[in-house]
Order: C-alpha cells, then sequence, then structure tokens
C-alpha cells in the first residue's frame, strides 16, 4: 500500500471514529432527555409522627398537627378513640404546634404544645390527659432499629389510670417495666417472638394477666389501657423486619410513601433500549474501521 493510500485509510478510520463517538453521544443525549434526571439516592431517613389519643377522660377528639410558619396549615390530623395510634407519616424537619380540639369543633383547643423535629427521628405524640396545658401532651422518641434475627424488641407505654405507676412481669416474673408512671414508656428490650403472658399491676401488688402476640422481626409498643377488671395490653406496630423510612417528606396531607414517578418505568426501558443500540453502533464501527 502506498503512502497516500496509507493516508487515505487513517484519514478514513478517524472519520468513521468520529462518526461513531457522535452516535453514541447523540443516543445517550437523546436517553438523558427521555428519562429526566435521575432521582437522588436518600441520604437520611424521613422524619416521621404519628399521633396517639391515651386519656380515657377525651371523647371524639381531634389530635391536629400545624406548622409554626403558619398555624392554619395542618400537616397531620387524627381523630382517635381512647388508646388509638394512628399511622406514621412523614414530615420535614422543623418547628410544629401540636393541638388537642373536640373533633369538627371551632373553639379553641384545648390543649397544645409546640414540637421541634429533627431529621431521621421517629416520634409519637400522645394525649394523656385532659388538662388544658402543655403537659397533656407527651412526646416519645421511637427507635425503630430492627431487632436481631428471629427475635422482636418491644417497649410498653403506660396509659392505664388512674394507677399512678405500674409494674409490669413477663411470664416468669422478670421485670418488663417496674414503676412507670402513667402516661411514659419504657425503654424497647429484645424478646423472643410468639404469645406473651405478662402480668400487670401496681408496684409490690399480684397484678392482672395481659396477653399479645409479637412476630419476628417486629418493633412494637405495647399501650397500656384501663378497662373493667384491670389493664388491659394492646400491641401496636411500630415497624415489620429492617426499618424502611420513607425517602423523604411528606410536605403537607396525608401522603404516605410515594411511589415511583411517573413514566419511571418507560424511561428506564428507553435508557435500556437505546443504550443497546449505542453498543450496536459502536461494534459495527469498530469491526468496519478495523
Amino acid at each position: 500500500m502506498t503512502a497516500r493510500h496509507r493516508a487515505r485509510a487513517t484519514g478514513t478510520r478517524r472519520t468513521a471514529g468520529a462518526i461513531g463517538s457522535g452516535a453514541v453521544a447523540l443516543l445517550l443525549l437523546v436517553a438523558a432527555l427521555l428519562v429526566g434526571p435521575l432521582p437522588a439516592q436518600a441520604s437520611s431517613a424521613a422524619t416521621l409522627l404519628r399521633l396517639a389519643q391515651l386519656t380515657p377522660d377525651l371523647k371524639g377528639v381531634e389530635l391536629v398537627v400545624s406548622s409554626v410558619a403558619d398555624s392554619r396549615k395542618s400537616v397531620i390530623a387524627a381523630t382517635l378513640n381512647y388508646g388509638e395510634l394512628s399511622q406514621y407519616q412523614a414530615l420535614e424537619p422543623g418547628d410544629y404546634v401540636v393541638a388537642v380540639r373536640n373533633a369538627g369543633s371551632t373553639e379553641p383547643s384545648m390543649v397544645t404544645r409546640t414540637l421541634s423535629v429533627m431529621p431521621g427521628t421517629a416520634y409519637t405524640v400522645a394525649s394523656i390527659s385532659a388538662a388544658k396545658s402543655p403537659d397533656g401532651l407527651q412526646v416519645f422518641t421511637d427507635d425503630l432499629t430492627p431487632p436481631a434475627p428471629a427475635r422482636a424488641r418491644v417497649r410498653v407505654i403506660n396509659a392505664a389510670p388512674p394507677s399512678p405507676q405500674l409494674d409490669v412481669r413477663d411470664a416468669k416474673s422478670q421485670p418488663v417495666a417496674l414503676a412507670l408512671p402513667c402516661g411514659q414508656a419504657s425503654p424497647y428490650q429484645e424478646v423472643a417472638p410468639g404469645m406473651m403472658v405478662w402480668t400487670v399491676g401496681a408496684p409490690g401488688g399480684a397484678g392482672n394477666p395481659v396477653s399479645f402476640g409479637v412476630s419476628p422481626n417486629q418493633v412494637a409498643s405495647v399501650v397500656l389501657t384501663s378497662g373493667d377488671g384491670g389493664p388491659r395490653a394492646a400491641l401496636v406496630v411500630d415497624t415489620n423486619g429492617p426499618a424502611m423510612m420513607p425517602p423523604g417528606p411528606v410536605h403537607a396531607g396525608f401522603g404516605g410513601m410515594a411511589g415511583p414517578a411517573p413514566g419511571a418505568a418507560f424511561g428506564s426501558a428507553v435508557l435500556a433500549v437505546l443504550a443497546a443500540l449505542a453498543a450496536g453502533v459502536s461494534v459495527r464501527l469498530a469491526r468496519r474501521t478495523g
């Protein structure tokens, strides 16, 4: 091959290579435009908050969480009966006002208090007294850390007046929570899953039996309420399995975990097809210019 022919071949390969690179770049640009910006990976867990009505003297009340910046804008609201807890809702960290009022009433709230919520933390805000003071609302910080494999984690919330304190023991008379004040929560502790039979009563007393079931990998709160014949126990599941937090905050309303962004599945499919086409173009050009 003469020098002129070699130069022409080299130029042809360079031109083909440039065309190939341009084709790949064009295909990837089209993919980016179709798919749109990729969702950002959640760097931390969302802030979670739920409401609880743990006051037997309050009937048909509504708990409302509003932004301090705009108290007219409710972020979370729930009408609960005695012993009930709402679902967790994700919200932005910041300052909020929590109020207890009669359901559907336009009169001033019976109980209010301010609350500062931190990123990546779960809270339960509970009405524990009908007293018209901030002490009528209690804030529990919830630990949603998953238990060891095939274990469970539980805590006790004492919402069973009139006893000012309660002792809680397991089936072997081992202490679960001793002298737990009314309106307070015990620390979480790991237990073997299955049916639990505990005794609940005033410190030093014999206690009344309560029973409930807990499943493996659950994190739960055992809520003690007053009933005929003594305290009753209800298991409220805080989380099942590994603690899966919503990826971001809900700005307002009752929204839960958001699904994939509209068109995300279509965009991913388009991206895969265009990537395959780009790879095919590159291979064919490589063979032609090799």
